[in-house]
């Protein structure tokens, strides 16, 4: 499992590098039942990797909400530092 915090990542650059690429022109012309297949074997996949998803977020979601935490904390810091380098400056 552990590295299955890199696997989002790794999706969606293969997602990205997909998308790029330009469709094949084709003639190929699907009955009905065919079409009725391919999208209950599609629905089927997309069902599993959307449990499989689902698990990544919920093992990754304390991760990542102490992640969002520090840099909010971070950035406050931050903001309050040069707000007391204001005030002094004003002194």
């Amino acid at each position: 499992m552990k590295n299955a915090k890199y696997l989002p990542a790794l999706l969606m650059a293969l997602l990205a590098g997909l998308s790029s690429c330009e469709p094949e022109e084709t003639s190929i012309r699907l009955t009905s039942s065919e079409r009725i297949r391919i999208d209950s074997l599609a629905k089927k996949q997309i069902d599993t990797l959307a449990t499989f998803i689902d698990s990544l977020c919920t093992v990754q979601h304390d991760d990542m909400v102490q992640q969002a935490l520090d840099s909010i904390i971070a950035l406050r810091k931050a903001e309050e530092q040069k707000l007391r380098a204001r005030l002094k400056q004003k002194q």
